[in-house]
């Protein structure tokens, strides 16, 4: 699938995704055939797994709806489901390439193709990435306030993934606080950072320069004009992302297993940054051992945890990555009829 100038290879993506997905459910079965993994499953209650499902389909209607009101504070008339169905397949296609990359720019092409103008469709993507993560940051500070021990709790392994991350979630707070402010002194960084990585190359620094730009004017835009779309879009970012981690306290739920509701929201968030820079397509492989090592490290439950961890990846993914595909497909069949009409008038 050809986006712009950039291929993607949907159909080995998706191979090593489930490939991967796969080996990792296998090898933590293996890893844990003595802890009774399949016994564990007798203690789940179906109507957790109900209430899973719908705040899933929750998470995903106020993401739609946040690009939506955020689309349209620059002037772009968007409806809820071309602003849904973007986002959905953004889950898709960012869970079949390396890092995720692929999924923004399909979120942008669609909604290009609903109306869209391609600069303002950029930047308003853009700017709801920078919410999620700036409500991530500002969700563990406020975690980790109110209950101060808690880093202590997670052991010495964990303690250094999170404050790895934590270091990681302060720079990129660091870089949207002068997107806002002194975009100057961020594209004087930006540019000595991709000169130096590209050996002086100029077209890549042009590009994200140029991209840069665009989205500055936009946050302008927001800063004088519609503050309140900004703060809108803000506080349903903070809601989607409570809902999205309330997930995995329904699953341990569903699984009559004891929990600490502000260490598993801690818990999402670290895995949701691990996640999404993973180099596997979808943290695939990544995304289930780094869940089941950090919730055996909160629960002490390794059988537990192995079912807790495939339950948690269908929910939190495989329903995405199914639904996205289907609206990926839907959308290049029509494209297809559309071109070969077009070839046969």
């Amino acid at each position: 699938m050809r986006l712009g100038e950039k291929e993607y290879r949907i159909k080995i993506g998706l191979a090593i995704f489930l490939a991967l997905s796969t080996i990792s459910a296998m090898a933590l079965f293996y890893l844990n055939a003595d802890k009774d993994v399949w016994a564990s499953l007798k203690h789940v209650r179906p109507g957790y797994g109900l209430l899973a499902g719908i705040f899933i389909l929750i998470y995903w209607a106020l993401n739609g709806l946040k690009f939506q009101i955020l689309l349209k504070g620059l002037g772009a008339d968007v409806s809820f489901w071309d602003s849904f169905r973007a986002f959905v397949a953004n889950l898709f296609l960012g869970a079949v390439t390396p890092f995720q990359t692929g999924g923004g720019p399909l979120q942008i092409y669609i909604l290009n193709r609903a109306g869209v103008p391609l600069a303002i469709a950029f930047s308003g993507c853009l700017v709801g990435a920078m919410l999620t993560i700036l409500s991530l940051v500002s969700s563990t500070i406020v975690i980790i306030l109110l209950k101060r021990d808690l880093i202590s709790e997670f052991g010495p392994a964990m303690g250094a993934i999170f404050s790895t991350v934590s270091v990681i979630f302060l720079i990129a707070m660091a870089l949207f606080v002068l997107s806002l402010f002194k975009m100057g002194i961020l594209k004087w960084i930006i540019g000595k950072g991709l000169n130096f990585l590209t050996r002086g190359k100029t077209s890549l620094t042009e590009r994200v320069m140029g991209g840069l730009d665009q989205y500055s004017e936009c946050m302008s835009i927001y800063a004088k004009a519609q503050k309140r779309t900004l703060v809108a879009a803000g506080i349903l970012t903070l809601i989607s992302m409570a809902v999205f981690s309330s997930v995995a306290c329904l699953i341990l739920a569903g699984l009559s297993c004891p929990q600490d509701v502000p260490r598993v929201f801690l818990t999402q968030f670290i895995l949701n940054f691990i996640v999404y820079f993973s180099p596997t397509p979808g943290g695939s492989g990544v995304a289930e051992f780094c869940n089941y090592l950090i919730m055996t490290s909160v629960t002490g439950d390794q059988g537990m945890m192995v079912s807790y961890t495939l339950v948690w990846r269908f929910f939190t993914n495989f329903m995405g990555v199914g639904l996205g595909g289907l609206i990926v497909l839907t959308l290049f069949r029509k494209e297809r009829r559309k071109e070969s009409a077009e070839f046969r008038s």
